[in-house]
């Protein structure tokens, strides 16, 4: 079992690519933990190809909720379904091939509410702004579920494995 840290979105779209600047602030301190952090951006084959049937994962991603701009949303995975009634794998989103291809790994969704999903470079300015807050809270909440599912050594800041 390993834990891993998923951050999706693409770079080319703004704030579609706060999960990666998220998780980009965070990589050192979760590496020291033993979590691993794969970048699939768009590419969710890549991402599926990382994933083993008892990984427990954090998956960051950007959300169009209506709510304010960096305002995270955290969804437990097993409560995750897919909407649609589909015979083709294709136009599935990466959270919808996970739960038909591992529909019981653990873990968790951190949708961060973009502000501004468009072509460009760079996060807007409210969620440029706000970047060092939303990964501080992402990093805490992240262990403190590890502390939770007994996975956090807290003496030593570690994974401990079963």
């Amino acid at each position: 079992m390993s834990v891993k840290l998923i951050a999706i979105g693409n770079v080319l779209m703004k704030d579609d690519a706060i999960g990666i600047e998220a998780a980009r602030l965070i990589e050192e301190r979760l590496n020291e933990k033993g979590i691993e952090v794969i970048y699939g951006e768009a590419d969710f084959e890549y991402c599926l190809s990382k994933i083993k049937k008892d990984d427990v994962l954090f998956i960051l991603d950007a959300a169009s909720y209506g709510k304010n701009a960096g305002e995270i949303t955290v969804i437990p995975l097993n409560s995750y379904t897919i909407n649609k009634n589909g015979y083709t794998q294709h136009n599935y989103s990466f959270l919808d091939l996970l739960k038909l291809y591992y529909p019981y790994v653990e873990g968790k969704i951190f949708a961060i509410e973009a502000k501004e999903i468009e072509l460009g470079f760079g996060l807007s300015s409210k969620l440029e702004e706000k970047l060092i807050d939303i990964s501080k809270e992402i990093l805490y909440n992240i262990e403190k579920d590890l502390e939770e599912l007994n996975l956090l050594n807290t003496n030593k800041g570690e994974i401990r494995y079963a």
